[in-house]
């Protein structure tokens, strides 16, 4: 928040809160003064109504009280719209239509006879500032003397009260406005001083930051708030360069680290490809030979006379179709254990797993070993690179292979490959892929530890204990999952789930 917008919401503010009060004080003083006037009013009328008792009492004729005229002169002194004169249950009225204060006068002289006590009362009222006010004051006075009974009484107009009261409130707003005006100033000049000049430097020196060292905050010579928060943020500025520092000490230090991890994954990686590889070549080995030693025989039959041209060319054909399964087996190995340093792209996963199957399936040993696929998927597009899917289910049907070969023997063992289609986050789109075996399965005590590098239950010179950690970190890297979850005695199910390419 800038400090214009605090000037002008401080400066809203103080103004409300001074007019509120000073409004609040106002109609205070003008409740109590009103309450005053309309007293005063009282008391003189009551006055007024009295000594014309007594002094018409003192000059009476013939007992006659108040001769016309004077009731006439005493209601015009008072400014009453109505005078009535009860004495010996005779009422007299000035003017003989008093109007629709009437009946309330009369009402009130006859109680003041019966009571012999002067009193006033208001009637009538009127909408005013704020709250209603009485219009119409109504006094009477008894006369008790030379044996008369009776008493007098007049009905006087309040609005001369609230005309003054008004002319006083004219007054008081004025004064009001102009106290607003100035503790508004006085105020606000002083808030500025002591708050938002204050703000304003730490808002200046904050944009300017560029070290502790050289931009300082405020001086702690004031012993206020504000320099409690100048030393708090000097120290605060202080502790962040000496973050800063370690913290570039710390980056540097792990780009290195993860340099050096990135090229020892890449090493582990490699390692793990070369290692599956072998156990391949190992089991090829023997179908190689075969075919070689086939090859040979017939060679050795060419080499013979007295072949007929059929003959000759049987033999030769043969021995091409075996030289061909040679290198195609070849050509497999080398692309498997080719490193590539680019990944990236798409792949299909069905021709890969069929293709992953149909060299296992070529290797004799596995003959009994039978591969159930069942690529239900519609969609088999990922955006991973062919060589991390190459070695990521070679790792996992290898350990399956082996897995089988220690419950049951190839003869007896099944692999079902399976894929369907399925979403994640939010719909996102995938392909699960899953690798079911039914081999020695998984004890309790090792559930914990498959994806930890160089863990492995095979005997040593068996295996690295990389492939399944290698596998998890190629699946991972490329925004996938993998689980694997069995028994012991009931085989283990590898369930590895990857995000479909965008142009699937």
């Amino acid at each position: 928040m800038r400090s214009k917008g605090i000037k002008s919401q401080i400066t809203a503010i103080l103004a409300i809160l001074l007019t509120i009060g000073m409004l609040l004080i106002t109609l205070v003083i003008t409740i109590f003064w009103q309450r005053s006037l309309l007293r005063s009013e009282m008391e003189k009328t009551v006055v007024v109504l009295s000594t014309a008792v007594n002094i018409a009492i003192q000059t009476a004729d013939n007992k006659v009280l108040f001769p016309p005229e004077v009731l006439t002169q005493l209601q015009k002194d008072l400014g009453a719209s109505c005078l009535m004169l009860s004495i010996n249950n005779i009422v007299t009225r000035i003017p003989e239509h008093c109007g629709p204060a009437d009946s309330a006068l009369q009402k009130h002289l006859e109680q003041i006879i019966g009571t012999g006590i002067a009193s006033t009362q208001t009637i009538d009222t009127s909408p005013g500032l704020l709250f209603l006010r009485h219009t119409t004051l109504v006094t009477a006075v008894p006369i008790e003397q030379h044996g008369v009974r009776g008493s007098i009484g007049v009905t006087t107009s309040l609005q001369s009260v609230y005309e003054q009261v008004n002319q006083g409130r004219r007054i008081a707003y004025i004064y009001l406005l102009v106290n607003v005006i100035i503790l508004t100033t006085i105020g606000l000049f002083r808030f500025i001083q002591v708050v938002v000049r204050p703000i304003e430097h730490l808002v200046t020196l904050t944009d300017t930051y560029q070290s502790a060292e050289n931009s300082p905050f405020l001086s702690d010579q004031e012993g206020n708030e504000f320099g409690q928060l100048s030393i708090a943020l000097n120290r605060m500025m202080h502790r962040i360069d000496d973050d800063r520092h370690k913290l570039r000490e710390t980056v540097s230090s792990l780009e290195k680290a993860n340099q050096q991890l990135r090229a020892t994954q890449q090493k582990m990686v490699q390692t793990e490809k070369m290692a599956a590889i072998g156990r391949l070549a190992a089991g090829l080995a023997h179908e190689i030979g075969n075919p070689i030693g086939i090859v040979q025989g017939y060679l050795e039959l060419l080499g013979q006379s007295g072949l007929s041209k059929e003959e000759q060319q049987q033999f030769s054909g043969r021995s091409l179709q075996e030289l061909e399964r040679i290198s195609r087996l070849i050509h497999q190995l080398l692309d498997f254990s080719r490193s590539r340093t680019d990944d990236s792209g798409s792949t299909e996963i069905h021709p890969l797993l069929q293709k992953l199957v149909d060299m296992l399936q070529a290797q004799k040993k596995l003959a009994g070993l039978e591969f159930h696929l069942h690529l239900d998927a519609e969609y088999d597009r990922v955006a991973v690179g062919a060589e991390s899917l190459h070695q990521v289910f070679l790792n996992c049907l290898l350990n399956a292979i082996d897995a089988i070969k220690e419950g049951n023997g190839p003869d007896k063992g099944k692999i079902y490959l399976s894929t369907v289609n399925t979403t994640r986050d939010a719909g996102k789109p995938c392909i699960q892929i899953t690798i079911e075996d039914n081999g020695a399965g998984i004890k309790d005590a090792d559930k914990n530890s498959l994806f930890d590098p160089f863990f492995t239950t095979k005997e040593p010179g068996q295996g690295t204990g990389l492939g399944l950690s290698v596998s998890y970190a190629l699946v991972e890297g490329a925004h996938g999952q993998m689980q694997i979850q069995g028994e012991e005695g009931q085989g283990a199910t590898v369930s590895i789930l990857l995000p479909l390419s965008a142009n699937h």
